[in-house]
């Protein structure tokens, strides 16, 4: 009997805070991990951009005099940190339907957040409901 082992490539769980973790919602809220918070230098507020060509959304640290800037706001005891992008998600067209994670985030050499929305996958805990 032939056996056709295939290797596990995805490695073991890393904690947290080892990593950018990113999500999105159908309601525009993005939701950072403390480690997201922490490398960008724990910044009060983010500017929001947008490379439309790409669908890449950028985010910037900034302060909340900026008048442009989406304030951070803690949510769940401080583990994870939260910003209402709703205005910036309508503006742009950006439609979520359900929760989803960025998979690659990674800051560029210019100090920006990159997500981009080619590259997400459904975290969403809600059963979908059959039609």
């Amino acid at each position: 009997m032939a056996i056709h082992w295939e290797q596990f490539k995805g490695g073991p769980t890393r904690p947290s805070n080892e990593y950018f973790s990113v999500t999105i919602n159908k309601k525009n809220t993005i939701t950072m991990n403390k480690y997201t918070v922490k490398i960008m230098g724990h910044p009060e507020a983010l500017i929001l951009l947008f490379d439309k060509r790409e669908s890449v959304i950028g985010l910037v640290p900034s302060n909340h005099k900026n008048k442009d800037a989406f304030p951070i706001k803690p949510k769940g005891g401080g583990a994870n940190f939260i910003i209402h992008a709703a205005p910036f998600c309508r503006h742009f067209g950006i439609v979520i339907d359900r929760t989803e994670k960025f998979d690659l985030p990674e800051m560029d050499n210019e100090g920006i957040l990159r997500l981009d929305l080619k590259k997400m996958h459904n975290v969403s805990n809600r059963k979908e409901r059959g039609g």
